[in-house]
């Protein structure tokens, strides 16, 4: 790829790795800190065990992406993957707590998550031929797509009535400035700067917001210096009817991994990610969730703005997702230092992932790209983002239904699940079957390319 000044498997020396995996650590920050405080708030937590999800929250974040970025034998992609708790966990956890105790829901997510580690895979597996360009690619842009709302959320603050918000054109005003920080950044300079485009937009950003009184430090003051976080907080039961709950919308969840996955390996080597990625990504997800179980959190998915971030600095190593994982576990000790990084401003994030969103809708219309485009593949295509997308932004029209059912038809999993779906059932005619022969040729060469790679790695150690 033109963009990619490091790739997958190279290494940059520690003084330049720590700054741009700051830069994932920023973005992470917000969705991290916010998944956590939305869970332990909708189970009517009080404000020490609230803390105490928000600080395990990080550790399992850190976790995880360790996992995902450096690999443990056939478990984590060993891909730059930032991981973080899975926003369509919420509402069912938060459900289900309200009919059992807050110690059976995490059980029961323990064994939800055991399952994903060990069917996951195997879905992946058998399935993996009909993941074609259409499909994977569709589900990327589903991930750019479906976040953009989040993105102009976070410019207006999160307020609930930006009309009548007394500062929305200051928060406006410093969203687009980050904005345009981060392209002129991003278009106009050269070598580290613009790989550390973003870090840089967000820094000055969070000054500027300093500057204009729009910090405050107060919560900073008031966080310990030290705290370890503690696991099996709540207790631990099951129940049964959690368990199957749980393992239904964790169907989703694969879906969006091997969204966010394609992102990055497309993004990065332009191409599709073998079958062994994908596998290793799905059990790197599970592993990540069974530990979230045990440390009071949210099942794990792959960060989709981490892959924003990949895509526009060029910057692919998975040493500085993992440095990035690396700093994030230390930040989990020392709440004080995390609290300054959590205080940045919500306007400032938004600009910079109106960006990032962006980029992940772009990256996924090169990856539809690399299919031939066929009056079948545009069907499968045109359903799934009418079915998936459309249903994202109308799903108030869909409210009759359960919210398990709109959360597997919606969005990024809806997205997915319909173009996989048809690319099963939908006949294909003979110039189909000759260029799937071709691609299946293409990812057996490209599959065993990547293990030698890994064998490599292996030798060099």
């Amino acid at each position: 790829m033109e963009n990619i000044k490091y790739g997958i498997n190279d290494r940059p020396t520690l003084v330049k790795t720590i700054p741009l995996a700051f830069q994932h650590v920023l973005s992470a920050f917000a969705g991290t800190l916010s998944g956590g405080l939305m869970l332990a708030t909708g189970m009517g937590m009080n404000s020490q065990e609230t803390a105490l999800v928000v600080q395990c929250a990080m550790l399992i974040c850190a976790f995880a992406t360790i996992v995902q970025s450096l690999g443990i034998g056939p478990i984590g992609a060993r891909l730059p993957i930032v991981t973080g708790g899975s926003y369509t966990l919420i509402a069912p956890m938060v459900a289900l707590s309200k009919n059992m105790s807050i110690g059976e829901v995490f059980g029961s997510s323990f064994v939800a998550a055991i399952a994903l580690t060990l069917l996951g895979p195997l879905a992946v597996k058998y399935l993996h031929r009909f993941f074609s360009p259409v499909v994977t690619g569709g589900a990327v842009l589903a991930v750019g797509m479906c976040l953009m709302g989040s993105a102009f959320s976070y410019m207006v603050n999160l307020s609930a009535d930006p009309a009548n918000e007394p500062q929305i054109w200051l928060y406006v005003g410093i969203a687009l400035f980050t904005l345009m920080l981060t392209l002129i950044l991003d278009s106009f300079t050269k070598g580290f700067i613009q790989s550390c485009s973003i870090l840089i937009a967000i820094i000055v950003g969070y000054i500027l917001c300093v500057f204009l009184g729009l910090v405050d430090f107060t919560e900073v003051g008031t966080a310990s210096w030290l705290a370890l976080p503690r696991p099996v907080n709540f207790g631990f039961g099951f129940k049964f009817s959690a368990i199957i709950t749980l393992c239904v919308v964790h169907i989703a969840t694969v879906m969006e991994n091997i969204g966010d996955t394609t992102g990055v390996v497309s993004g990065v080597e332009d191409r599709l990610p073998t079958k062994q990625e994908l596998m290793r990504a799905v059990r790197g997800d599970g592993f990540g969730s069974i530990f979230a179980a045990l440390f009071n959190g949210l099942p794990v998915i792959s960060g989709s703005p981490n892959v924003g971030i990949i895509c526009m600095t060029g910057v692919g190593s998975r040493f500085v997702t993992l440095a990035g994982g690396i700093i994030i576990g230390i930040l989990a000790f020392f709440p004080k230092f995390a609290q300054i990084l959590a205080l940045t401003p919500y306007p400032v994030l938004g600009g910079v992932l109106f960006v990032s969103f962006g980029t992940i809708a772009a990256s996924g219309i090169r990856v539809i790209g690399m299919s031939r485009m066929s009056k079948r593949d545009i069907t499968v295509l045109a359903m799934a983002i009418v079915v998936g997308i459309g249903g994202n932004w109308a799903s108030g029209s869909l409210s009759f239904l359960p919210s398990n059912v709109i959360t597997l038809i919606t969005g990024i999993p809806g997205t997915a699940l319909t173009a996989l779906i048809l690319n099963m059932i939908l006949p294909r005619t003979q110039a189909d079957k000759e260029y799937e022969a071709k691609q299946a040729e293409e990812n057996a060469r490209l599959e065993a390319e990547a293990e030698a790679k890994v064998a490599a790695e292996k030798a060099k150690r």
